[in-house]
């Protein structure tokens, strides 16, 4: 595809929507490294509709990353906004010699794939599935994908190599990279204040923690359910909940005197994080790259993580943690062997979080995409 490129060619990140949800925050992130370390980045994204706050925008500036907002990049297939849309991001490409286009989502992919074919320069399309599992091989997906995508970017091996197969990809040009963790924000060994007797937790009191959102009722049940069973055997096991999902405990489970609801954290979500000895997670929830199972590993703390998605990669059972089956029954034997086992908890802990500091380091992650870059300039 064209002339032999830089060795640091020049790369436009697309993401379409406005709104600051995963995987924005990761996107963002990646583009902040990629600066630091060298690489002309950009990244184009959605205009937030007039007074509406909280928008990649207004989160991408307060990171040092202006992002470009010349094109609509709406999360619909509609050729009235798709062509003009694929017709001015061709000639940005020419205009501003753009070699690497990296795609986040179905819409943007496929616009930034036509308007790349389209360009005089012929740039490569990258993908990443932020998934955290394989793209299910429908007909809309075969046709974004197949031969309009010249490198893949996937959260794991296995997602990774089934990518491959269903979208008959380049091997070569495909590559597993955990996803990144704010390692210095999320680190046992940081000094923070002690939250625990504001949450009525005293320090002979093992914490088992939840993160729940809207989103995640279902598995907050399920919780429930194994906490409820587990704390019977367990006299000092107490349920810690953070986030804006529900927050109240099911009376029926007899379990509200155990249970502790700390709401919503930003702030000190990690000092919230650091009062756990470990933490559930049922399943990966809307966001497939797991990143609240990553956050409580970075910090020292084992996951009890369901068998969905990557989580079985993530956890990998006896090493950073426990998998079990997305039941009653063995998640509250999972946890009931971690509350009366303090040596396994500290050990699985120190595993999590030595895992997290070899493969969730955001340079780790930036410099084996930024090689992918490299890679496909030198062999265009």
């Amino acid at each position: 595809m064209g002339a032999v490129m830089s060795p640091r060619p020049r790369v436009l990140h697309l993401f379409s929507g406005w709104n600051w949800v995963e995987p924005a925050l990761s996107i963002v992130d990646l583009c902040r490294q990629l600066g630091r370390q060298g690489h002309v980045v950009d990244l184009a994204c959605a205009r937030a509709p007039e007074g509406r706050t909280n928008s990649l925008e207004q989160h991408a500036r307060e990171r040092h990353v202006d992002p470009i907002l010349d094109f609509r990049l709406e999360k619909s297939f509609n050729p009235f906004v798709n062509l003009p849309d694929i017709h001015s991001l061709t000639e940005f490409l020419d205009r501003e010699e753009v070699q690497i286009v990296h795609v986040h989502t179905a819409h943007d992919h496929y616009i930034g794939s036509r308007a790349a074919r389209r360009a005089n320069s012929q740039p490569s399309v990258v993908r990443t599935n932020h998934l955290g599992a394989p793209l299910p091989p429908t007909w809309h997906n075969r046709r974004v994908i197949r031969g309009h995508t010249d490198g893949w970017v996937a959260l794991a091996p296995s997602c990774r190599d089934e990518d491959v197969r269903a979208f008959d990809l380049n091997p070569a040009r495909a590559i597993a990279v955990e996803a990144a963790v704010d390692l210095e924000r999320f680190n046992p060994a940081s000094s923070r204040s002690d939250v625990r007797p504001a949450l009525g937790l005293s320090p002979e009191h093992v914490v088992a923690g939840f993160v729940s959102d809207s989103e995640n009722g279902q598995s907050f049940e399920l919780v429930q359910q194994s906490f409820a069973k587990a704390m019977r055997a367990e006299p000092l096991l107490r349920l810690l909940v953070i986030g804006r999902g529900p927050q109240r405990a099911m009376p029926e489970l007899g379990i509200a005197d155990r249970a502790v609801f700390a709401g919503y954290r930003v702030v000190d979500y990690a000092e919230h994080l650091a009062a756990m000895d470990f933490e559930i997670f049922p399943a990966p929830g809307s966001d497939g790259s797991c990143p609240v199972a990553r956050e409580a590993m970075a910090m020292g703390k084992p996951v009890i993580a369901g068998r969905s998605g990557l989580l079985p990669e993530l956890v990998e059972d006896g090493r950073c943690g426990l998998v079990a089956d997305e039941s009653v029954e063995k998640l509250a034997e999972a946890i009931a062997r971690l509350a009366r086992n303090r040596s396994l908890r500290e050990k699985l802990g120190r595993a999590a979080a030595a895992k997290a500091k070899e493969k969730f380091d955001i340079e780790r992650q930036a410099e084996a995409i930024a090689d992918l870059y490299h890679r496909m300039a030198e062999g265009a």
